[in-house]
């Protein structure tokens, strides 16, 4: 398996492994939107710093990985004054160690372009994917409620 930048031709592959974790039609649209101005790295994308990368296994996408600067909304809840969201993380199959390697390269690049801090939000209803985060050296900091109105964790990696 490797891990490498997200390209163009990853967009339908990375859309597909998506929708096996979210079924809000709202979110899997800005994430397509997202990636697509990733793709042809426009003015907002530069400027909030997006990174995505995949996992690829005999030329096979089995999963994706993104950050950014953190919105304002996790913001708030930060330690440090550069922190990093972790936009999205799905893979395709579980238990085979790709999420772990995503993980990896997001903290890595996170650290290596100058965020001092991985913050993310999880919605209750995603309450199966907290035992990775935990296990990936995050901590709970507490319970929001989303921009959407959706209640959920804030977690947060500070770095070292």
């Amino acid at each position: 398996m490797i891990i490498r930048d997200f390209q163009k031709n990853d967009l339908e592959s990375s859309e597909e492994i998506s929708t096996l974790y979210w079924n809000d039609l709202e979110f899997l649209k800005e994430l397509s939107d997202t990636l697509k101005m990733y793709i042809n790295q426009t003015e907002e994308c530069i400027n909030e710093k997006y990174r995505f990368f995949v996992a690829e296994e005999k030329g096979e996408i089995v999963g994706i990985a993104g950050f950014r600067n953190a919105p304002d909304y996790l913001r708030q809840h930060a330690k440090t004054n550069n922190p990093a969201e972790l936009y999205i993380i799905a893979v395709k199959y579980k238990g085979r160690g790709i999420g772990k390697e995503l993980r990896l390269k997001i903290l890595e690049e996170g650290k290596n372009i100058g965020f001092t801090e991985i913050i993310l939000y999880s919605p209750n209803s995603h309450e199966k994917s907290w035992v990775f985060y935990e296990k990936s050296g995050f901590e709970r900091i507490g319970e929001i409620t989303a921009p959407d109105g959706e209640p959920g964790q804030v977690w947060q990696k500070l770095y070292r």
